[in-house]
């Protein structure tokens, strides 16, 4: 079927924030003195606080009753460090434009809470931009989970399989292939070698790289 819907991702894809929330998670525990390396941090990638937390708390030897706290702790840092710090990342207005330009709806999906969707939206100057926003904050599940990208698509008025994803991270592209739509993967450098985006239909090291010619060939794919 042909392609009529675009459906971005937001933390690490639109916006360099993935080290602010990297940043927001050490400080939140710091307390505890809990370090995390950027190569611990970038196996998460993509989750919800509360899964993320859920899974690291343990290993840190905390309790999890520390989550709701902690995860609200993290939002508020993350929002402080967005709105002074948060930078568009290259090739993403240029990107909005060509498939926008070629007639596709346009679409957001995030796992963020919708309070920090939207402080990221005022910050990089695209609130409005999207058709519509989907957070996964209140569903069952989160990516890895299809559900976000499936709630999107719908209220976009489209059938899966003619949407085009733009992910960041594995958890996103799981999400997305889960959901049977394709995915462009935009990895950060430090892991852009790893052979796990081989589920990607198409690769880039940034969306400077999404050219004409590129969006091309995935409007041609049956």
């Amino acid at each position: 079927m042909p392609i009529t819907t675009a459906i971005f991702d937001m933390d690490g894809l639109l916006i360099d924030s993935e080290p602010l929330w990297h940043e927001a998670f050490l400080e939140a525990l710091s307390e505890w003195n809990i370090t995390m390396s950027e190569a611990e941090y970038a196996t998460s990638v993509g989750l919800r606080t509360r899964e993320f937390l859920q899974h690291w708390l343990p290993v840190f030897g905390l309790d999890l009753k520390l989550v709701p706290a902690v995860d609200a702790e993290i939002t508020r840092l993350v929002k402080e460090k967005i709105k002074t710090r948060g930078q568009l990342l290259p090739g993403v207005p240029e990107t909005l434009d060509k498939v926008r330009s070629r007639g596709l709806r346009v679409g957001l999906a995030s796992s963020s809470p919708i309070s920090v969707i939207n402080t990221t939206l005022d910050r990089a100057g695209l609130q409005g931009v999207f058709e519509h926003v989907a957070s996964a904050e209140d569903l069952p599940f989160a990516k890895p989970h299809p559900q976000v990208y499936l709630d999107c698509a719908g209220a976009l008025g489209a059938v899966q399989v003619e949407c085009l994803c733009f992910e960041d991270s594995f958890n996103g592209l799981i999400a997305a292939k889960a959901a049977r739509m394709r995915c462009v993967i935009v990895p950060a450098p430090h892991v852009f070698a790893d052979a796990r985006w081989g589920a990607a239909d198409i690769i880039l090291p940034s969306l400077e790289q999404f050219t004409d010619e590129v969006l091309d060939s995935l409007l041609q794919r049956r």
